[in-house]
């Protein structure tokens, strides 16, 4: 098997043996590190409790120096090569920590929709003044105040995708891009236009803060986190590897995950994410964050919304529908490629990458299936 391999079975599992477990991980292992990645990790869980995990390559590539840039511009915020003392060959083990970039908006809309719950916010009130006072900017464009939490939740506020902010250095932080796009324009009247966007996540961080009355980061931790008791996931900067995180090569003087925020800046395992999302699903056990009720909403695609493939998929509340009754999510930045799956038959599984292979973060699927079924593990009917 390429590099090195950390694998944990329960037994007994009603999935597969420890054989197939084997010939899962080295079909994944040689697809991905064959292809060029440099890490990978995956955990699958069946009926609410995990049955398998397993990594693969190495924390940090061979001949990048942690993956930061030479530089000293607090702009960055890289520390320097001699402040992260860690061997480059160390294997990647499970229970490190991935960027899993865009899969951080299951757990934005999830903290939004329990304060929903919680009657401190509604779905469907206007909030852009709101935010405006959150952020320090006049919002005047009538369209703009009208825009719900709704509308930022399913993609649907009207706001552009305003990558070069996010991705091309047009912003330092979250708060800067929210000031932006709350001054800016629309790209259509809300709610009648699916336009992806990180600002919506970016905007929905900022509100989780004002509203809970403390900052993101430590709401998400005390209202989801802690209760599934998940210790460790956390908000990183662009070169801010941890030693028991992942480098995901960055090219230098980059800072998108300072600017993402909540829309694609937390780092978890595997296991951690597939924790997350099946405690929105209410027919598995276990403490879940939300009502039945709620986790159906969050599945919906938005009424009068025209999407690019409906008849295979839609946005709901934060999470990626699939018509056949699958959801989740994918996230993709720079050397990341991450996706999670809720899927009818019982199964839950998270892959995460350190590297750009497959270039549609949508082929993670394929990658899985295919290696569930090189394998033969399925669910006991």
């Amino acid at each position: 098997m390429p590099a090195t391999t950390t694998t944990s079975t329960i037994a007994p599992d009603p999935l597969g043996d420890a054989d197939a477990w084997a010939a899962f991980d080295y079909h994944l292992a040689t697809r991905l590190l064959g292809a060029g990645d440099f890490a990978a990790s995956v955990a699958v869980a069946l009926d609410g409790m995990t049955v398998h995990t397993a990594a693969f390559g190495y924390r940090v590539p061979e001949g990048d120096p942690f993956a930061v840039p030479p530089t000293t511009d607090p702009s960055t915020s890289a520390p320097t090569t001699t402040e992260r003392q860690r061997s480059r060959r160390d294997g990647v083990v499970p229970t490190d920590r991935f960027r899993i970039a865009s899969i951080s908006k299951v757990i934005t809309a999830t903290v939004v929709l329990q304060l929903v719950e919680a009657g401190v916010l509604e779905l469907d009130h206007p909030v852009g003044a709101r935010l405006g006072r959150v952020v320090g900017a006049e919002v005047t464009d009538p369209a703009i105040k009208a825009v719900t939490v709704r509308q930022l939740l399913s993609h649907t506020s009207g706001f552009p995708d305003y990558q070069t902010t996010f991705f091309g250095g047009g912003a330092r932080s979250c708060p800067e891009a929210a000031r932006r796009g709350l001054t800016g324009g629309l790209v259509g009247p809300p709610g009648t236009v699916y336009e992806y966007s990180n600002l919506n996540f970016c905007l929905l961080g900022q509100l989780i803060g004002e509203v809970a009355g403390m900052p993101y980061q430590r709401a998400v931790r005390a209202l989801l986190l802690r209760p599934l008791g998940i210790e460790g996931m956390r908000l990183v900067g662009t070169f801010d590897p941890d030693d028991d995180e992942v480098v995901h090569p960055s090219l230098p003087r980059r800072n998108y995950m300072e600017v993402l925020a909540g829309a694609g800046s937390w780092v978890a395992s595997a296991e951690d994410v597939v924790t997350i999302v099946d405690a929105l699903d209410p027919d598995k056990p276990g403490w879940h964050p939300l009502s039945r009720r709620m986790t159906t909403e969050m599945l919906r695609p938005t009424v009068g919304v025209t999407y690019p493939d409906i008849a295979n998929r839609w946005y709901g509340l934060g999470a990626i529908v699939f018509a056949d009754g699958s959801w989740g999510h994918t996230g993709t930045v720079e050397n990341t490629h991450a996706m999670v799956l809720d899927r009818p038959d019982g199964v839950t599984w998270s892959l995460l990458v350190s590297g750009e292979y497959p270039s549609d973060t949508t082929q993670l699927r394929n990658l899985v299936d295919e290696a569930m079924a090189a394998a033969q593990l399925s669910p006991l009917s």
